[in-house]
């Protein structure tokens, strides 16, 4: 609703601007003094309307000067009508300002009604695009859903093939074996054939096929000498084709066994023999000033190109989650890890203890992008299977993530870098307690 002032701003202005007058002009009477503070104002403040309007109201010639120097045209009717003062132009001016004020809140409303047109049109917009965007998203989970179901059936195909042609290789092999062992036993038990028939020594070589051969100690034994040299040569022919052919077969056949191989490496039982030399290797040098065992140093050594971070499993869930049952704790540093594996590029193998878990392990633990997780063996610990890993990978850069005195200087022989359990789990966005 307009207030008082605001409805009679026009004859305001009008007094405004006959008082500039006034003031410069000196034949023509001064203006009011309350005004004249007011008069080098460009545009009228709220309180020099208020001013003006109280002198029109309470000084009669002045607010006759100011009627006859405008007109109700110029002013409009409640101004004009608050100047000339009529009879009864009270009430009109009532009348009119409640209509002036109801048309301000029909405009008003209008406006509003306006604005929140174009805020649910926006948000339309907005729910439009957003919808759009899960539909796009949708579609590219389902497609990769589809290439992940592709890759497992193609890697199952490949690792089942690749079982076959092991078991083939090996076949093959003891084939090889069994006939170099007739062989060996041929040569034992005659003398090296092909001796005799370039030299004819210890035999008698007769007229016909089954002729008589003398061995040393007296007894004759009936062979036919050339048929056995030219046996015994196909035999050792056939064999070193054999194995030439095995070998060829193992190098095609490397990429498809190099899967299953490393399985039976990691679930064989550990050997009691001594363990080889620690390979030749140096840590990853850091950056000035990051100290060893600073958040700093691991997060720069997670992203080293290449790195392999080799976890300690229940060394750090039992300091981070202790409160969690084991397949829990397990499945929360694996799923950290492949976090943090998608983030940096490392890769992870995290090793836990314990055989006997293996078979309660959920199906896909050892399928996560970038981690591969290992079960220690029976009887062995999985700290052993951590100091093994970092001494077998002595080619690439490796971390190894433990707070165990023995799993570290293990691995700080090899040349590997060390971190601690709680330096690794700040650089996994996962500190302790989380």
């Amino acid at each position: 609703m307009h207030s008082p002032d605001e409805l009679v701003r026009a004859a305001v202005e009008a007094a405004m601007a006959l008082a500039r007058v006034q003031l410069d002009d000196e034949a023509a009477p001064p203006p009011p003094r309350a005004l004249r503070p007011f008069l080098r104002f460009t545009r009228l403040p709220d309180r020099a309307v208020a001013a003006a309007r109280r002198v029109l109201d309470e000084d009669e010639g002045f607010r006759d000067q100011v009627r006859r120097s405008t007109s109700e045209d110029r002013v409009g009717r409640i101004s004009w009508l608050f100047l000339d003062r009529p009879e009864g132009w009270e009430d009109e001016l009532v009348r009119l300002a409640a209509e002036a004020s109801e048309e301000a809140d029909l405009a008003a409303q209008r406006q509003m009604e306006s604005a929140t047109a174009r805020r649910v049109a926006l948000a339309d917009e907005a729910r439009r695009r957003a919808e759009d965007a899960t539909a796009r998203l949708g579609a590219e989970l389902a497609e990769t859903k589809e290439l992940v179901a592709t890759e497992r059936r193609a890697r199952r195909r490949v690792e089942s093939d690749a079982g076959r042609a092991r078991r083939r290789l090996a076949d093959l092999e003891a084939e090889v074996g069994r006939l170099r062992e007739l062989v060996a036993r041929l040569e034992a038990t005659l003398g090296a054939p092909a001796d005799v028939a370039e030299h004819g020594e210890g035999v008698e070589v007769g007229p016909g096929p089954n002729e008589r051969a003398r061995r040393p100690g007296g007894l004759d034994v009936p062979v036919d000498l050339r048929a056995l040299t030219a046996s015994h040569a196909v035999a050792l022919g056939a064999a070193d084709a054999l194995a030439d052919a095995l070998a060829e077969l193992g190098r095609h056949l490397a990429p498809l066994l190099g899967t299953a191989e490393e399985k039976a490496r990691d679930t064989a039982p550990s050997s009691p023999r001594s363990s080889p030399p620690p390979r030749s290797r140096r840590p990853v040098a850091l950056p000035p000033a990051i100290l060893d065992d600073s958040v700093e140093a691991a997060e720069h050594l997670l992203r080293v190109d290449g790195v392999i971070v080799l976890v300690d499993g229940y060394n750090l869930t039992k300091r981070a989650r202790p409160e969690l049952a084991l397949a829990d704790q397990r499945r929360w540093l694996v799923d950290a890890s492949v976090e943090t594996a998608t983030r940096t590029g490392a890769r992870f193998e995290v090793v836990f203890d314990g055989a006997d878990d293996r078979e309660r392990a959920p199906a896909d633990l050892h399928r996560r992008s970038g981690v591969q997780v290992r079960f220690s063996p029976t009887g062995t610990e999985a700290d052993d299977v951590v100091v093994q890993r970092a001494e077998a990978l002595a080619g690439e850069p490796v971390v190894v993530a433990s707070d165990d005195r023995r799993v570290r200087d293990g691995a700080q022989r090899v040349g590997a870098n060390v971190v601690g359990a709680a330096q690794l789990l700040a650089a996994m966005k996962r500190p302790l307690g989380r």
